[in-house]
């Protein structure tokens, strides 16, 4: 099998200047790309993306379409009009605070990803992609929460549990509780999953490098295990994680999980490449970085995200240029 070797794609809803950067992307040996499809893009451009898809396909990339932070609880720097609209379906802390991100269990956003799913499927996409589905984090969001504070713990949260159990859910997190919540984060992509396979696309599911409940799944082969599952995924951004040693540490070991896991389990691996919000002089650590994951040998890597994530000020690396011909470095030297 080929390796994949792709990036994100984000923020050109204009075919003509897509169609252009798909051409440079081809011409630089790539042959996979993941367009990520919000709500905003759901409501506004669902033609629009059929028709960049399109011509993607055309050039013979394979295709992933993500959730591109819906109802925040995904990977993205976009915003939610879901959780605005419906406060009934925002995850409650264990302090009783409500947050802007939905809850896996409120049954109207169940039937907004249901939507969701097949409007992405009926892009033409080969894959979609699960970006960093998550519980609440309280380092991902600009409000100061209590050390202890955790979710989700809102009403639907607490009827499931009780209804699982047969007791009431505590304040406080337990194993019980955690088994609870990767539990239920399972329920949920097992259920988009499926629509995903009957809609005719492959899965994908990008785990946080974490293996604590947390961050998504403590216990990985819980997802590898799914019948849903195709592709193996995780990301792992050394200038994130503040426990990471370093590029060739921190993606050598997650590369080496998924690629062992993906054997095991007949998926496909897939790692992701930190190509944001890294300082001047990174890279060096970026080319570090994707040839550790090309030498681990799983089937796919790419970089988030295209040309150094420019286009996003906020996420920019300081050398986007540079970061991104860091990759195409090294994923042309291993096509050689």
């Amino acid at each position: 099998m080929t390796t994949e070797y792709g990036a994100s794609y984000f923020g050109v809803r204009n075919r003509t200047h897509a169609e252009t950067d798909l051409e440079r992307f081809e011409d630089a040996g790539l042959n996979a790309v993941l367009h990520t499809f919000s709500e905003r893009d759901k409501r506004y451009y669902e033609e629009t993306m059929q028709d960049i898809v399109a011509s993607s396909k055309d050039r013979g990339f394979e295709v992933y379409v993500n959730p591109w932070s819906v109802g925040r609880v995904f990977g993205g720097e976009a915003l939610s009009q879901f959780i605005g609209e419906h406060p009934e379906s925002q995850q409650v802390t264990s302090e009783g605070q409500r947050i802007a991100a939905a809850c896996f269990n409120a049954p109207d956003f169940r039937e907004y990803m249901r939507e969701w799913t097949e409007s992405a499927a009926g892009l033409g996409a080969d894959v979609l992609f699960w970006d960093e589905p998550h519980w609440f984090l309280p380092e991902w969001f600009e409000e100061e929460f209590a050390d202890d504070e955790w979710g989700c713990r809102c009403e639907h949260c607490q009827a499931r549990y009780e209804d699982t159990y047969g007791e009431p859910m505590p304040e406080e997190v337990t194993d019980r509780v955690q088994e609870f919540k990767a539990d239920q984060l399972m329920d949920f992509l097992e259920e988009m999953m499926a629509i995903s396979r009957e809609e005719g696309c492959e899965n994908a599911v990008c785990l946080l490098p974490s293996e604590d409940a947390d961050h998504g799944l403590s216990d990985w082969d819980q997802l590898a295990a799914s019948e849903y599952l195709d592709v193996l995924v995780t990301d792992p951004y050394w200038g994130v994680f503040p426990e990471a040693e370093g590029p060739e540490e921190f993606v050598g070991y997650f590369s080496e999980k998924v690629a062992d896991m993906a054997e095991e389990y007949d998926l496909r691996g897939q790692i992701w490449i930190q190509g944001f919000r890294l300082p001047a002089g990174s890279t060096e650590e970026v080319k570090t970085a994707t040839r550790t994951a090309i030498e681990s040998g799983v089937d796919s890597v790419m970089l988030w995200g295209y040309d150094g994530c420019k286009s996003i000020s906020d996420i920019a690396c300081e050398e986007p240029e540079d970061v991104w011909n860091g990759f195409l470095e090294e994923v042309q030297a291993a096509q050689e």
